[in-house]
């Protein structure tokens, strides 16, 4: 090996392509995917889950993907089971394959709860494969409606070069396994133990537990949209979808996720009337 220089006819340019670590990044949406710049190196996966609603209890894989294309098929009839398999579920199979000690992950991941359920699980998975030690975590500058949305080509190239090493999974398999298992008391706990080095779970966290229903409360976001119905004085989806997003960014809801709640939100107004 070392006589390849003299002309023993291997390549000088096959150690580096031997022992070259592999790039990974696994992406948070399709839309950021149409954006991602093409100077950053690596392959890319797509996360495609919305884990923020529905069921998440099953703890076996692939029961738990059934149950999640299910759920999804019923509640939009956008998803079936046979689809969710291929563009859903086969991301996070493929992310597991790949997660090896010669490969570096990237997560591109926001802040908003949304993002951050779907942040937990991945990192839950990896954690299952005995920890592997590369894993960083890329965000955009600041939390905003908009997050890696809102951002230049260059400016995703600095989110790249600022991410984050993850030291340890540990504490985000506990988040997740906590979220799973609605242990509320738990989430805050491990969410106010990542506080110093992850500012940005315990807002996440805390928004969660604000949206879940009491005996006298509907929850933060579906009081917030009835509020926002008084105030705009109309049921209109995209005035209250966009009053919605610029005031709850933080929990990051898709149209689809707005809609079914401000139509509960309304039946609510009427029935109280």
């Amino acid at each position: 090996w070392v006589t390849t220089s003299l002309g023993l006819g291997i390549d000088p340019t096959f150690f580096h392509t031997f022992f070259m670590q592999k790039q990974i990044h696994f992406l948070n949406g399709d839309a950021l995917l149409a954006i991602f710049p093409a100077s950053i190196p690596g392959d890319q996966l797509i996360c495609r889950e919305c884990l923020v609603e529905g069921p998440v209890h099953e703890k076996e894989l692939t029961v738990f993907f059934n149950a999640r294309a299910s759920y999804l098929n019923q509640q939009y009839q956008t998803s079936a089971v046979e689809k969710y398999s291929e563009r859903v579920a086969s991301q996070f199979y493929q992310l597991q394959a790949l997660a090896t000690a010669n490969t570096i992950l990237t997560l591109w991941f926001e802040d908003d709860l949304f993002c951050q359920v779907n942040l937990w699980f991945t990192l839950s998975l990896l954690h299952q494969i005995n920890d592997p030690k590369k894993i960083y975590l890329a965000r955009p500058p600041k939390h905003t409606p908009y997050g890696f949305g809102g951002l230049t080509e260059k400016e995703l190239s600095l989110c790249f070069k600022r991410r984050v090493l993850i030291s340890s999974l540990a504490p985000w398999n506990n988040l997740w396994e906590a979220y799973r298992d609605n242990n509320l008391a738990a989430l805050l706990d491990v969410a106010q133990s990542l506080k110093t080095q992850y500012p940005f779970v315990l807002p996440a966290v805390s928004a969660h537990i604000a949206r879940i229903p009491t005996h006298n409360h509907q929850g933060r976001p579906k009081e917030h949209l009835k509020t926002i119905v008084k105030e705009l004085g109309t049921t209109q989806f995209a005035p209250v979808y966009r009053a919605f997003c610029q005031t709850e960014a933080i929990y990051g809801f898709g149209d689809l996720t707005v809609k079914r709640l401000l139509d509960e939100a309304i039946e609510e107004l009427n029935t109280d009337e």
